[in-house]
């Protein structure tokens, strides 16, 4: 009778447990509200090997889409009014279409600050779902690639190359490469990105050498960057 009473308390306490977590399964997906699956793309400059997020400068072209998950599944938004508001100004509504899932605008920002994106849409269920997203607007980068450990080289032939970052153009040829040795003009040869830096051999051990490079874009005066490294000869 014992063993009985405990095995009706065992399968009790196992049913009251499964019920719980299939209960709390069903709630949780239940009260999961759709989501918004938001990506931006812009068009400022960056090397081919870059892998990481290209980011806008101001005047740089943004595109922006989403999707809206809800269940799972992709929502369809064919006959739902979206909205699109930059900074708080409305910018698009269902007046130019229904189901408008992507933006583009030029970045009026200026570097330091953000862009704030709010996707509303009006009437998806009977709800008003929002979604902001803010874009950091960056400046330009310059970046020395300097392959010596330390920050030391010896004497002779060293070689230097700049890249350009998040710059507002298409190409290489709406830039202008400048490098300065210890604060005078240094030759850069065919390839301007680039620097030949000759050593004397006669150079003192410990000697220090500033090497400046500096990038501008051509199309937009206001539009440069620099990057100074400190090198040390062995």
């Amino acid at each position: 009778m014992k063993n009985y009473k405990l095995k009706l308390k065992i399968s009790v306490l196992i049913f009251s447990t499964f019920y719980f977590l299939l209960s709390a399964f069903y709630l949780v997906h239940a009260q999961t509200p759709p989501q918004f699956m938001v990506s931006w793309q812009a068009n400022s400059y960056a090397p081919s090997w870059y892998s990481g997020k290209i980011l806008p400068t101001r005047g740089s072209l943004i595109k922006i889409s989403f999707e809206l998950v809800d269940n799972g599944k992709i929502a369809d938004l064919s006959k739902k009014k979206v909205r699109w508001y930059v900074n708080d100004k409305l910018v698009q509504n269902e007046s130019k279409g229904l189901g408008l899932k992507f933006y583009s605008f030029i970045a009026d920002d200026y570097p330091g600050q953000e862009t704030e994106i709010r996707i509303t849409i009006v009437d998806y269920k009977d709800e008003i779902l929002d979604k902001i997203v803010r874009i950091p607007i960056v400046f330009a980068e310059a970046a020395i690639d300097s392959p010596y450990p330390n920050a030391e080289i010896n004497t002779g032939k060293n070689s230097f190359l700049v890249y350009p970052f998040f710059f507002n153009i298409r190409d290489l040829n709406n830039i202008s490469f400048e490098w300065l040795v210890d604060n005078q003009p240094a030759e850069s040869g065919e390839n301007s990105q680039s620097l030949e830096l000759n050593i004397e051999s006669a150079a003192p051990s410990g000697f220090e050498i500033d090497i400046k490079a500096t990038i501008r874009n051509l199309l937009d005066e206001m539009e440069f960057a620099s990057e100074n490294i400190k090198l040390v000869i062995k």
